[in-house]
């Protein structure tokens, strides 16, 4: 049975928006000229520098006059200079409404972020450190939670990785704040075993092992050597397995082409410059200059007292040699601490990033850094012709002339050219599995990508998957008969919470296009749709890309995939699809495909890949309700209620509405649909519609959201 909205919901929700124009900063914002921000050849060098008061706010009226830029201590004649503001007037009053914890609602949905770009911020969580600790886990999974919650804007593109091995590293960046906190709830320490940390219980092995002989060491000179030596051994390959995927985050995030924002939470960094660390964390700040890559690192262990002792240590004096080890335990500690941080300290150093230490909750420092990142300055100079010469490493310094100014900058560069730093495809299909393994979409092709679980009795748990491919993307060839035709290349994978690939799928698909069907689809496109089993629960990354093969153009999308265990009795709405009607007004209820069948063309915008919906038209909606509790006499009491909300906040909600399932439905799952009326007075632009049912008899609630757009 159809409920209806009718169409006075829409006058409501004429709303006016202000906005003040931002006073014009000498030199004047603005993008530069191409989408690097950071770039180094052998004409330019051109560094991303923020200038900051004593009060840790940013200056942002300076001119050229006011900065000395020195390579190698030789002072640079400065080129160009501008300041970048990258906020725009349209979010900067985006919501931040906190999330009560324990409060009975569901989240609400991020912000659609179709057409903007805000923050791209990147989590690396050090659990794979063998020096990571309970307490130290539990904080970075605390302060985490509390930036998703309280902190995080509706437009802001997260990713959380791990340094653990085993952990996935083809992550994906999401707004679903939801997603975000089911894949922070899982941070657990794993054990990694000892590499001889000083802040490990002390033990006087000399008091353990006795022989005829008279107490002995329990270990030799030489036994001892060769433990110590395998454990720093140990403790630097796990700091290059760190700079590792701090790397590979770096290489991923290169071609973004805007300033981005990466946390790396650990409990130290023990480098020494003259190692293979130190000079894999030279390496690393070099790439992540040219990738305009900010490293904020930050101490998981809050506030710490190094010298202390703990009453697990032993300290009397040993049976052989009477020596006090209080002493030394408290060096060897502060000694320890100081090497841990100083490798923190270098990459954020090095980086133009900040590090954070002595703190006992880190969203405080989460929040202080991402709140200066407010914008920067572009200052170019010309290098000479010895910068090239030798790839060795050139210093960069950065000064300010005005007093009470701290300077955050890059600290330096190899001499090779971008060219030289780019990766080498080894094979021709190389661009479609780089393309897959993204963590953002290809821009090639415009591909719509929605992800919709679904399950029944006789099947069980699927996914159906839907994607648009833009006609206007297409490179379509002639054919004799006045017909076109093109090769789609599909390429898709499913992972696990581990990375592992549980499915694939590879085909190519040859599309003839009759000559009366040319135009409809250069102007609607086409649609794939494809149902996929799965035979266990849990949480998944479903990735594709797409590639024609006339014209080699790349597209490609990703979505974070929960399918829920429906046998458990658990109480969930899923399932949600939205779309509109054809030209003969018949409603256009997406279907599963045969695989080898699976693109169609669509005669209409307000397909459910697209949600496109006109003025004056109306928006389908259906959804299934599962394992809803049920009374003495088999029925289920539910209510649903409807929120609209644009740019993640909410505009309206409307009241709770009893809902009245079908005397035939199966009670594990209820399935409910709906119409929303558009009509012509409302704006144009991108809503979210989030639809909640509360199942009265077991005081359980569920929520689900889809993103659609109103046209002109």
């Amino acid at each position: 049975m159809f409920k209806t909205l009718f169409s006075t919901l829409f006058f409501s929700l004429v709303i006016g928006f202000s906005s003040a124009s931002a006073q014009t900063p000498q030199p004047s914002p603005g993008q530069p000229g191409d989408n690097e921000v950071v770039k180094i050849t052998t004409s330019l060098i051109r560094l991303d520098v923020v200038v900051r008061d004593k009060d840790g706010k940013q200056i942002t009226d300076l001119k050229s006059g006011d900065f000395q830029v020195y390579q190698d201590g030789k002072l640079q004649t400065v080129t160009s200079l501008s300041y970048i503001d990258p906020n725009k007037s349209d979010n900067a009053d985006l919501s931040r409404e906190k999330i009560k914890p324990g409060k009975r609602e569901p989240l609400a949905p991020p912000a659609n972020i179709r057409s903007k770009q805000g923050r791209i911020v990147t989590f690396v969580l050090d659990d794979g450190n063998c020096l990571a600790t309970v307490t130290g886990t539990a904080a970075i999974r605390d302060g985490m939670r509390k930036f998703v919650r309280e902190q995080m804007l509706p437009d802001d593109k997260v990713a959380v990785y791990r340094t653990r091995g085993g952990a996935s590293l083809l992550q994906m960046y999401t707004s679903n704040r939801d997603i975000l906190l089911k894949k922070i709830d899982k941070i657990t320490l794993m054990p990694t075993g000892s590499c001889g940390s000083s802040f490990e219980p002390i033990r006087d092995k000399s008091t353990i092992k006795f022989t005829g002989k008279g107490a002995e060491s329990f270990e030799s000179e030489a036994d001892k050597k060769f433990r110590t030596d395998n454990e720093k051994n140990e403790r630097e390959n796990q700091v290059i397995g760190t700079i590792g995927v701090l790397r590979f985050v770096v290489e991923r995030l290169r071609n973004v082409p805007q300033r981005k924002i990466v946390f790396l939470l650990s409990e130290g960094i023990s480098a020494d410059i003259k190692t293979r660390a130190g000079d894999a964390l030279r390496e690393l700040a070099d790439k992540a200059s040219r990738a305009s890559v900010v490293i904020n690192t930050m101490s998981a262990k809050g506030v710490t007292a190094p010298g202390m002792l703990m009453a697990q240590d032993e300290v009397l004096p040993g049976i052989l040699n009477g020596n006090d080890m209080a002493v030394q335990a408290v060096e060897d500690r502060v000694e320890e601490e100081r090497a841990l941080n100083q490798g923190l300290s270098y990459l954020a150093y090095a980086t133009g990033g900040k590090f954070v230490r002595n703190e006992n909750f880190l969203d405080v420092g989460l929040k202080k850094i991402l709140d200066a990142e407010t914008g920067y300055y572009l200052i170019g100079y010309e290098p000479d012709d010895e910068t090239f010469r030798g790839k060795q490493f050139h210093r960069i310094e950065v000064k300010v002339g005005r007093p009470d100014t701290s300077v955050a900058s890059r600290k330096g560069f190899y001499g090779r050219t971008e060219k030289e730093s780019q990766p080498v495809y080894k094979t021709a299909d190389s661009p479609l599995f780089q393309a897959i393994s993204s963590p953002f979409e290809e821009s090639g092709m415009d591909i719509r990508l929605t992800t919709v679980f679904g399950n029944t009795a006789s099947k069980g748990s699927y996914l159906r998957a839907f994607f648009h491919v833009d006609g206007r993307d297409l490179s379509l060839i002639d054919e004799n008969n006045g017909g076109k035709k093109t090769v789609l290349d599909v390429v898709a994978v499913i992972l696990d919470e581990k990375g592992a690939v549980v499915d694939e799928f590879n085909r190519s698909y040859p599309i003839r296009i009759p000559k009366q069907g040319v135009a409809t689809v250069q102007q609607y496109g086409l649609d794939f749709s494809t149902d996929i089993p799965f035979k266990k629960a849990g949480l998944y990354t479903f990735r594709l890309a797409v590639r024609d093969n006339n014209s080699k153009r790349l597209g490609s999308a990703g979505d974070f995939v929960e399918i829920p265990d429906v046998e458990k009795t658990r109480f969930l709405v899923s399932g949600l699809t939205a779309y509109g009607t054809d030209p003969a007004g018949n409603p256009v209820v997406p279907k599963q495909q045969p695989v080898n069948a699976a693109f169609s063309p669509v005669f209409t915008e307000s397909v459910a890949s697209l949600r496109r919906f006109p003025r004056n038209s109306v928006l389908y909606y259906n959804y299934t309700i599962y394992n809803s509790k049920l009374d003495t006499a088999g029925k289920a009491s539910l209510a649903r209620e409807l929120r609209l909300y644009r740019d993640g906040k909410l505009l309206v909600s409307f009241p709770e509405q009893p809902l009245k399932p079908s005397s035939d439905a199966d009670p594990k799952r209820i399935e409910d649909r709906g119409v929303v009326r558009i009509n012509g007075d409302i704006e144009p632009g991108e809503y979210v519609l989030q639809i909640i049912v509360r199942d009265k008899l077991d005081n359980k609630v569920s929520s689900q959201w889809i993103d659609f757009e109103v046209m002109d």
